[in-house]
């Protein structure tokens, strides 16, 4: 019976040893660095674009880093992208993409340059086209019943064509909570790209008080806007100690041309302790002006008895 504990007790500690090993080696070994994780351009149809990616092996192991391009699109307000490996619609760019190698090698901490080109077609559709230049440790093909799971990273890829580019976008809401307690207060814009190319809306949001006087500033998030989608964007003002009534004034652009979105909320902010007290100010402000009123009352009365004796 004692061997027999004994021998379980050793064997989960073994599988515990196991657990905690295999996932540090694995991270070892998928380690890579992209640099930019973003390329925005811009092009004429028939044009030809000579870009490249730095490629970083951060792990301790030799790499083979297999490449491929996929299309992608934007999913969701938060500006998910979610990844398409055939062509799906007229934004899309991965058949526009040629790479310089379908595969390169990276040794422990090297840094290679990746070089690849965009023939943007003479025919081209105005606007926007999206893709993605991936980069995945090993083979792309699939080994027969082996189950794998690939671990990729990816260079996203943001052209606009140049001819009869369509810009329209619209404020879909832009609010606060209505009533706090206290800051930091926290401004929500969702704007919708009605248009055939990327935004990207900047501006500020001007905060005033109920005298229409200016108590802050706060600077617009800067992201992009696909065609057909809704993106939110949060603005906080950090402040915390604030009372009273406040006007937000969303006064930003977007596009090649500086198309304006504007809107504005009111909210209040107060807690319930400023409230009380100012409640009983405006009480003992009002006793006070009454009683004012009756001691001149009785002041006049007085001096009228002195001056005429009546």
């Amino acid at each position: 019976m004692v061997q027999k504990l004994i021998r379980l007790l050793l064997l989960c500690v073994f599988m515990v040893t196991l657990s905690i090993a295999t996932p540090v080696s694995a991270q070892e070994a998928v380690g890579i660095t992209i640099v930019p994780p973003k390329l925005e351009l811009f092009s004429n149809p028939g044009d030809t674009i000579n870009e490249s990616i730095r490629v970083k092996n951060v792990s301790g192991l030799p790499q083979t880093y297999s490449i491929v391009v996929e299309d992608f699109r934007s999913s969701g307000e938060e500006g998910q992208v979610v990844l398409e490996e055939t062509e799906t619609n007229a934004y899309s760019l991965q058949s526009w993409i040629k790479l310089s190698a379908p595969a390169i090698v990276v040794q422990p901490n090297e840094e290679v340059l990746f070089p690849f080109a965009i023939n943007v077609p003479k025919d081209a559709e105005p606007g926007g086209h999206y893709a993605s230049i991936l980069f995945q440790i090993g083979s792309l093909d699939p080994i027969p019943g082996v189950t794998s799971v690939r671990s990729r990273i990816g260079a996203l890829i943001l052209l606009r064509t140049s001819g009869d580019v369509k810009e329209d976008a619209n404020i879909e809401s832009f609010d606060a909570p209505v009533y706090q307690q206290r800051g930091p207060v926290e401004f929500s814009l969702r704007v919708k790209n009605n248009g055939t190319t990327h935004i990207r809306p900047g501006g500020t949001v001007v905060v005033t008080n109920i005298f229409g006087k200016k108590v802050a500033e706060l600077p617009l998030s800067a992201l992009n806007v696909f065609p057909g989608s809704v993106r939110k964007m949060n603005t906080l003002w950090e402040k915390e100690n604030l009372f009273g009534m406040y006007t937000a004034t969303l006064v930003a652009t977007y596009g090649q041309q500086n198309l304006p979105l504007t809107a504005s909320i009111k909210f209040t902010v107060a807690s319930y302790t400023g409230i009380g007290l100012l409640v009983l100010g405006v009480i003992a402000g009002y006793f006070f002006i009454i009683s004012l009123v009756q001691g001149r009352g009785r002041l006049r009365q007085a001096l009228k008895v002195i001056l005429t004796g009546k």
